[in-house]
């Protein structure tokens, strides 16, 4: 892969870049030439069989190939699962806005621009993409499609939505897993700032209903390192609250309980075969799919 097209993935240069759609395209670019082979399709929920015919099937469902070779009757089951479903969910609360001294884009920001990624690749499998941006009064599920003229209408709402409120991910995600009827891959980018209970629990009932599901758990360097020094002003972005700390005295009490939380998020989230994958948006974006999509 040349220097330029590295260049082109990386947030700062990415943030130049005007248009969800060309940063996507841009990404999903350098994705693919980063790949010998590429092994996304082995999310594919693939649930194809045959079995035997028996009076009272209907026989629009009837294999006619494999009658052909063995003068024997035999039902196609679950064909329509043999694509790829993807569902899009990108947590939109106000926390997701925050960009820290040194970063290019915001978590909302760099997460569009993730999943506009992930829709485009996806879409170009020939593969259907829905999406949900998950906000505190609800959120506009997008049913999963497959052709050219719904990647504008994911891009469309993934620009428009700007992130605001307390959000509630727990009865969002419900709110979609209620809806969501067909087999998928879902896949979630939050920072996880909510209730872990009640956000389990909704994951939870997504794996119940068969669904695959990944979380990509996206923070901000600064929060995670707490890079600050002296007196700081912080202000909270769900309720405009403002608080002075001397950050050299909660450094370390920070820190513990960060690095408490996110080992917390991950244990939950494995013990209930859930994918987990962590990244900052200091991250290359085409490094980030390719450990979500190839190496996890």
């Amino acid at each position: 892969m040349g220097t330029q097209k590295n260049n082109f993935l990386d947030p700062l240069v990415l943030a130049r870049i005007a248009g969800l759609k060309l940063r996507a395209q841009l990404v999903v670019e350098g994705f693919i030439a980063g790949l010998h082979q590429s092994s996304y399709r082995g999310y594919s929920l693939e649930f194809a069989q045959h079995r035997e015919y028996v009076a009272g099937d209907e026989l629009r469902h009837l294999d006619w190939k494999v009658y052909g070779r063995t003068d024997r009757f035999f039902i196609k089951q679950f064909e329509e699962e043999t694509n790829l479903r993807v569902y899009l969910l990108l947590d939109a609360s106000a926390s997701m806005g925050f960009k820290g001294q040194n970063s290019a884009l915001s978590k909302y920001d760099y997460g569009a621009t993730l999943l506009a990624s992930v829709a485009y690749l996806t879409l170009r499998q020939q593969d259907s993409v829905g999406l949900a941006c998950l906000r505190e009064f609800g959120q506009r599920l997008i049913p999963a499609q497959n052709s050219s003229q719904h990647l504008n209408v994911v891009l469309d709402e993934l620009e428009s939505v700007k992130p605001q409120g307390e959000g509630n991910l727990g009865k969002s995600l419900e709110s979609v897993a209620f809806r969501a009827n067909k087999r998928s891959l879902f896949i979630l980018v939050s920072d996880l700032f909510d209730s872990q209970d009640s956000l389990i629990n909704a994951l939870k009932f997504l794996r119940f209903k068969k669904h695959e599901v990944m979380v990509v758990h996206l923070l901000d360097s600064d929060e995670q390192r707490f890079p600050y020094t002296g007196s700081v002003e912080f202000e909270s972005l769900e309720n405009q609250e403002k608080m002075t700390l001397e950050t050299d005295s909660y450094r370390t009490e920070y820190l513990r309980a960060m690095d408490e939380f996110m080992k917390s998020a991950k244990a939950s989230l494995q013990s209930s075969a859930i994918q987990y994958c962590f990244s900052t948006t200091q991250e290359p974006i085409d490094r980030l799919m390719r450990r979500m999509l190839i190496e996890s």
